[in-house]
């Protein structure tokens, strides 16, 4: 049994959770010792692990069950197919996929999984059925499923909120929209630690385009600016390239056409970059158009 993939576990589940170690310590042990389990310098007591589990929102036998066999990366593994379908629109993938893992101990005995599946099966419930009340029970049951951990909101909780405030934008509730972005903002700007800077970015995004809709064509441009500065901060090109095209978008919306050519070719700048020659083509057509 190999207890320092225990630990490494524990690690990576207290900081999805943004739990400092003194915080997952508080009444089981001392934060020196959750340093050493996470190290696989010791390993933790029975109880403690227990007392562990229960903070961190598992079931003390997903600890044991990964300490037997390779788990954990079968569950990454699950992870990135269901992100990968879902970026290909393959709904029905992702609903396969998450009708088989419903039965599997590492996703039911796991809060952090069950909440995985909960929030995939929301956004496809909203996408194939047009069910809004449906879709939002389901992110809603993903979000309480670890709000109890923690205080602060973490990483998986606040893209959940980000998923939220879509579905209410997409169904053209734009107001409860950007309160919904407002609020995902808020919660990461409270983290501790930031290990995936494009949440923000997602964001940002998303709340440009909601005030787009509501005709605010000048606060939405000063949104993407606020996310391009968010991606050079991190060298991230992820959403560069349609933060530059919707700020193009807004000013030709104000019939400023200079200024949406301008912000046109940076964003083809950054898509050649991906070799995206679909939107490259897209976006030339867009400025032929003001020409």
């Amino acid at each position: 049994m190999d207890f320092s993939v225990i630990g490494k576990e524990i690690k990576s589940l207290r900081q999805e959770l943004s739990i400092s170690q003194a915080e997952l310590s508080n009444d089981i042990c001392t934060q020196s010792q959750i340093s050493k389990i996470e190290k696989g310098e010791v390993y933790p007591l029975a109880n403690t692990l227990y007392f562990i589990a229960e903070k961190l929102g598992v079931d003390v036998n997903y600890f044991y069950d990964l300490a037997t066999t390779p788990h954990l990366e079968y569950v990454k593994a699950v992870k990135e197919q269901v992100r990968s379908a879902l970026n290909e629109y393959n709904y029905e993938e992702v609903y396969r996929i998450i009708s088989v893992e419903k039965k599997n101990p590492l996703f039911f005995n796991n809060r952090k999984n069950s909440q995985f599946l909960l929030w995939n099966e929301g956004i496809c419930n909203y996408y194939t059925k047009k069910n809004k009340g449906s879709a939002l029970k389901l992110l809603k049951e993903a979000l309480d499923l670890t709000k109890m951990t923690n205080k602060l909101l973490g990483e998986s909780e606040i893209e959940i909120i980000n998923s939220i405030g879509i579905i209410h934008s997409e169904s053209g509730d734009f107001d409860k929209a950007i309160d919904t972005f407002n609020s995902a903002f808020l919660h990461f700007i409270k983290m501790p630690s930031v290990h995936n800077c494009t949440i923000k970015t997602k964001i940002i995004y998303n709340k440009s385009k909601a005030l787009t809709k509501i005709n605010k064509y000048k606060d939405a441009i000063s949104e993407c600016e606020k996310g391009i500065n968010w991606c050079v901060k991190n060298n991230s090109l992820y959403l560069l390239g349609s933060l530059y095209y919707h700020i193009g978008f807004n000013y030709s919306l104000l019939n400023d056409y200079d200024a949406a050519i301008k912000n046109y070719n940076k964003a083809i700048t950054v898509f050649e970059l991906q070799s995206n020659s679909e939107i490259i083509k897209y976006i030339n057509q867009k400025i032929d158009d003001l020409n």
